[in-house]
């Protein structure tokens, strides 16, 4: 392939990448406030264990997608050129804001605790919600603002 190929490729699939987190991030949100107001943390059946094993797992894989940039199945050349300086500086810059959403999340629920039961699995699911999809919006935010400035 031609690099001004490779190139290409690799900015249509940097847009896609913003795009897709984003609205991953919604989805996983989304999932999440629909099952934690049916009361699912609270349910000791298959199904509730089920339903958060599958909710690790997909805050594992977007996370693991954040950290990496994603772009598994594309070649080392593409992946090279979608990681470059910037990228990897919005990645830093969407962890730390993770870091702080969860910090913000915490003490969040330390207070609401003073008022309302909040049971561990509760303040963890909260936790590590947040920690998942904020870093995956900012950076989703970061990068395509600096894809149409470009």
């Amino acid at each position: 392939m031609s690099e001004v190929s490779l190139v290409d490729k690799a900015e249509r699939l940097s847009k896609r990448r913003a795009r897709m987190f984003a609205v991953l991030a919604v989805f996983f949100l989304g999932l999440q406030t629909v099952y934690i107001s049916n009361g699912a943390l609270h349910e000791n059946t298959s199904l509730a264990h089920f339903k958060l094993g599958a909710w690790a797992v997909n805050a594992v894989l977007l996370l693991v997608a954040l950290a990496t940039g994603g772009g598994f199945l594309q070649g080392r050349d593409v992946r090279h050129l979608m990681n470059d300086e910037t990228t990897l500086a919005h990645r830093r810059i969407a962890i730390a804001w993770g870091f702080w959403a969860m910090i913000a999340t915490g003490l969040g629920l330390y207070f609401l605790s003073q008022f309302e039961e909040v049971t561990t699995r509760e303040a963890l699911h909260m936790v590590i919600t947040f920690g998942t999809a904020v870093p995956l919006l900012v950076f989703s935010y970061l990068e395509r603002r600096a894809l149409r400035d470009a």
